[in-house]
């Protein structure tokens, strides 16, 4: 009783002293209502909030709002395409009338280009505009791997091996050499620094992408630039930005192996179609083991990332400090990757003066993975332990019994232990001079400074049947630095004459690159003692000393009539040591027109539909130098040959000259024409534009093999290739603000076609078994093969593939049999030149690894303080050389092969799987279609929730906090496609062996959480 009466006092009180809580609440807030317009008319679907609660409203179809507010609080407007504004209620106002303006980055967005900013409007080159904020969201460790999918035209290929750096090509492939873009991070022209960098310094990032964009580059902008500008400090009090992620990985998908069971029954049955004896049959009381590699090498990896950056300013400078500590565990066993970053950015104002620096120090860990483990674990038979006591290297590798030719990948860790050790300091200082109102001089100054210590310890103990090495370990060291020096000096001119605008620069700039190197290594070193001094067979020590500069002019002149009509021109001049004195120096000029045309006063009755369209044209040349050495002009004496005379044949060390001279090498230039549109529609709700390029790479540096009998082995550089690539880019994009729910959607296609026009050899062939074909008139690489008929069922259809040919001795004509030596079960291949044999002259084209098109869907939203974003990439019309498979399906070979694999039996007459045949056979050609396939793909690459808790609830702990904001994500959840392999994200191999999964580390699935803590 008395409980009951305890129970009903405190909800009786608890009730009373809500309503007190309610009445006073309600007392003191006031009905506040007014009307939000623009310059022109009333504004229906504004947002308004009480700032830092979940308490709204919307504005009518004519503007109205009213919402109840108590004194102290802060309403905040906000609408799609204008400037968020925000008043603090004095308590007395009933009426609060608010006009909004557009929204600065819609129409007056600054763009950093080439050496300098431009207004967004004000571009008539390619220029993609990358948005930061969504990329972030995609919590990915290198820049590189940020950029996919984010901008039309620009083909990004990852992986998810630890410390890996993306592949990068921006619009097409423009040169037979493994080249990319170049990258500029606030003003600092680098060598390649994807690994050290931390997206979170990021405040924007642009990609160049046509040679109007990218001519003030000169001879490295010809495969596209990439500008990177990192955050700085704001006025105001210090502020404090915290944020934390835990990630767990895992490898996406699985190959479904065959089991013990399976295996020998097959192996077996190999063994006895060759008339062989099975070597496999287990002894009465053998116990097998049933080995799942897949089970033994994955694991469940993980990322730690954490950030902490301390900025503030006044009106005579800023500073900006942030750390980072990224590490990674891998998802299969050995390999591992630890950066950390410390960064500083300041810059202060002294009358006419502005001096400031941007400076990143960088430390990397990294343990790589060793051989293609990938092949390995789907070779390797299941009856085969990871570790046997009866070897003595303790690890099973087979037997007579069950041989295999693959490596045990866990020793191939275990065995193979190297550590690769970074550390990169980037960084520039500059000083802005104010010579007058209209003219600016700017000198900037950078560094790059990189050093590497490689180290590697080796055992050499048995990890693959039959292959046992004669040394017992190996300890290898590889150290170097590498130094790029900058300098720059810049004059801008600025100014406005009534209806004309004027923008020139002319500048000077110099760049020195040195790089030095030293290893050594040594065999049958003391156990345990691994260093250089400690072993005594076969040491060795090589060193490197290189340099190369480079010095430019250059000069743009922006020009606007009543900023409508828009005028660009560009010129560089480069001059590097990388050739000859006939060719040292290259011109590079471009120049581009854009036509506001929504600003015309005939299309003034259209402005309430379409807010923005401006038609843009550019023609232009840029240049390339990277696939040179710094010293391939000339030739170079190797004093490391020498040979073996008279009768005690005893050796005599000597020199030789390698290589031959070339002072005629010169740059490779790139020549492109762009014409696009970009539109906005209803006060750019609806946003995109078009974009068609046509570019054509001449004088691309190409090696034409030459005979040894010249006297040389090394094969020489020429200016023989070029390449044309055309494409069009599409964007599309809609936004909207509905009240507490708002969101973005954006989709971006690139359609890009790259067709050899010269290649100095009739052909080139390469990849994988030599699958990979560039000739004249057709695509880079594309795949050459031999193609199949199905499988023959019967000795039947064996002698109907046959061809009338005529004998070359008699001239009669004869009947031969194509493939005199299949049974059925075998494969059936296409006699494509009708000659009645089967060999590399009937290959056939059967693809491209190049996709047809590529494309990329992003959404953001949010509802009150939730928000989601949602990231969908994929690629579509590519084709993949399939090596694992080549591997696990010839059905000649010792190895396992896929669960449920049925070969051909007279009872499973199989259209797809041939014989099991121990041995030689035709089943087993490398080049044929069978290994192809198809890799387009759907891809979820990101989703990321997040809620970010009300300023209110949080204030009385934390009285300073601007966001605290948790959040929970996945990346690469599930990919569509038709591919069997691992992952049909294909990423490296050379310019002419693309698509080619020779066990390539597939990107991984990851789950995430994380918080972010502004203060």
């Amino acid at each position: 009783m008395n409980h009951l009466i305890t129970n009903n006092f405190f909800r009786r009180a608890g009730i009373l002293f809500f309503l007190l809580a309610y009445a006073i609440t309600a007392f003191s807030q006031r009905s506040v209502s007014g009307i939000v317009r623009d310059a022109e008319s009333s504004l229906p679907g504004v947002s308004v909030l009480i700032k830092g609660t979940a308490r709204g409203t919307i504005t009518d179809a004519e503007g109205r709002y009213t919402i109840m507010v108590s004194e102290g609080e802060v309403l905040s407007y906000s609408f799609i395409g204008y400037e968020t504004y925000e008043v603090e209620y004095d308590g007395v106002r009933d009426v609060i009338d608010v006009q909004l303006v557009p929204r600065i980055e819609e129409l007056e967005e600054l763009v950093v280009v080439g050496y300098g900013t431009q207004r967004k409007k004000d571009l008539t080159g390619a220029v993609g505009v990358v948005d930061v904020d969504r990329m972030k969201k995609q919590q990915s460790p290198t820049i590189g791997q940020s950029l996919q999918g984010q901008v039309p035209g620009v083909t990004v290929t990852t992986s998810g091996r630890p410390g890996s750096v993306a592949d990068i090509r921006i619009r097409g492939i423009g040169s037979f050499s493994n080249v990319g873009p170049l990258y500029v991070v606030d003003g600092m022209i680098l060598e390649g620094a994807q690994r050290e960098f931390n997206v979170n310094d990021v405040e924007s990032i642009q990609v160049l992408k046509d040679a109007s964009a990218t001519a003030l580059y000169g001879s490295r902008g010809a495969n596209g630039v990439i500008i990177i500008t990192t955050r700085k400090g704001v006025s105001g009090a210090p502020k404090i930005n915290f944020s934390s992620s835990y990630g767990l990985q895992q490898i996406a998908r699985r190959l479904d192996m065959a089991n013990s069971i399976e295996f020998l029954r097959v192996n077996r049955m190999a063994y006895e179609n060759a008339g062989k004896i099975w070597p496999g049959e287990p002894a009465q009381g053998d116990t097998l083991v049933n080995t799942d590699w897949q089970d033994e090498f994955f694991k469940t990896g993980s990322t730690q990332d954490y950030n902490l950056t301390v900025s503030g300013g006044n009106e005579l400078g800023n500073y900006l400090i942030s750390g980072n500590a990224f590490l990674q565990d891998g998802v299969v066993y050995g390999p591992k990757y630890d950066r950390y970053n410390i960064r500083v950015n300041s810059e202060m104002k002294k009358g006419i003066l502005t001096i400031g620096e941007n400076i990143l120090a960088g430390r990397t860990y990294t343990r790589p993975l060793n051989g293609v483990p990938f092949i390995d674990l789907a070779r390797m038979p299941p009856v085969i332990p990871v570790y046997d006591e009866n070897n003595e290297s303790g690890y099973g590798y087979g037997s007579n019994a069950y041989q295999t030719y693959g490596s045990n990948p866990i020793g191939l860790q275990d065995n193979l232990y190297r550590i690769e050790t970074g550390n990169r300091l980037i960084g520039n200082v500059y000083a802005e001079l104010q010579l007058f109102s209209f003219l600016k001089y700017k000198l900037n100054a950078g560094l790059e400074y990189f050093t590497w210590h490689d180290r590697e310890e080796h055992r050499f103990n048995q990890i693959r049947y039959l292959s046992q090495s004669s040394y017992e370990n190996q300890v290898y060291e590889n150290r170097g630095d590498f130094s790029s020096y900058l300098m720059e000096n810049t004059l801008e001119f600025n100014k406005v004459f009534n209806d004309h605008r004027i923008n020139a620069l002319a500048g000077y700039t110099s760049q020195q690159t040195i790089s030095k190197g030293i290893s050594g290594s040594v065999y049958n070193v003391v156990d345990g003692y691994w260093v250089l001094s400690s072993g005594n067979t076969e040491p060795n020590a090589e060193g490197t000393d290189s340099e190369y500069a480079m010095i430019s002019f250059l000069g743009r002149i922006n020009y606007a009539f009543r900023e409508k009509y828009l005028f660009q021109l560009n010129y560089r001049r480069d001059g590097s040591s990388r050739f000859g004195f006939e060719n040292r120096y290259g011109n590079f000029p471009s120049g581009s027109f854009g036509w506001r045309i929504s600003e015309e006063d005939f299309f003034a009755g259209a402005k309430d539909i379409v807010s923005n369209l401006k038609l843009r044209i550019s023609y232009g040349v840029i240049g390339d130098q990277q696939a040179l050495g710094n010293y391939d002009y000339t030739t170079y004496i190797n004093v490391s040959e020498g040979g073996i005379f008279g009768v005690d044949q005893k050796y005599y060390g000597g020199a030789i000259q390698k290589g031959r001279e070339n002072p005629f090498i010169k740059w490779e230039t790139r020549t492109t024409f762009n014409v696009g549109a970009d539109f906005g529609l209803f006060q750019n709700q609806l946003y995109g534009s078009v974009e068609y390029f046509n570019s054509v790479s001449s004088d691309l540096l190409v090696q034409i093999p030459t005979s040894w009998t010249d006297g040389t082995d090394i094969t020489p550089w020429t200016n023989y290739g070029k390449i044309n690539n055309q494409g069009l880019e599409l964007t599309f994009g809609y936004k909207e603000n509905l009240g507490d729910f708002w969101y973005d959607a954006n989709l971006n296609l690139t359609f890009i076609k790259s067709i050899v026009l010269e290649l100095g050899d009739s052909f080139r062939e390469a990849g994988l078994n030599n699958v990979n074909r560039s000739e004249k008139g057709r695509s880079i690489g594309d795949f050459y093969v031999i193609r199949t008929e199905g499988i023959f069922q019967s000795i039947e259809e064996v002698y109907d593939h046959a061809i009338t040919v005529t004998d070359t001795v008699t001239g009669e004509d004869v009947r031969v049999l194509i493939q005199p030596d299949a049974r059925p079960g075998d494969i059936r291949y296409t006699d494509f030149n009708n000659d009645g044999i089967i060999n590399a002259d009937d290959r056939q084209y059967v693809g491209s690894p190049l996709p047809k098109f590529e494309g990329a869907l992003s959404f953001s939203g949010g509802y009150k303080n939730f928000d989601v974003t949602l990231f969908i990439t994929g690629v579509y019309g590519n084709k993949i050389y399939n090596d694992g498979k080549f591997w696990l399906e010839r059905m000649d070979d010792v190895g396992n092969f896929p669960a449920g694999l049925e070969p051909w039996t007279k009872e499973n007459p199989s259209t797809t799987t041939p014989r099991a045949f121990i041995g030689p056979n035709d089943n087993a050609k490398a080049n044929t279609e069978r290994w192809i396939e198809d890799g387009s793909y759907l891809r979820l690459k990101n989703l990321q929730i997040g809620y970010s808790i009300p300023l209110d609830r949080i204030r009385g702990r934390l009285p300073d906090s601007e966001l605290l904001r948790v959040y929970i994500g996945t990346q690469n959840l599930f990919t569509i496609t038709k591919y069997s392999g691992y992952d049909p994200e294909i990423s490296g191999g050379s310019v002419f062996a693309k698509g080619n999964d020779s066990g390539h580390f597939p990107p991984v699935r990851t789950f995430l959480a994380g918080i972010q803590f502004n203060f």
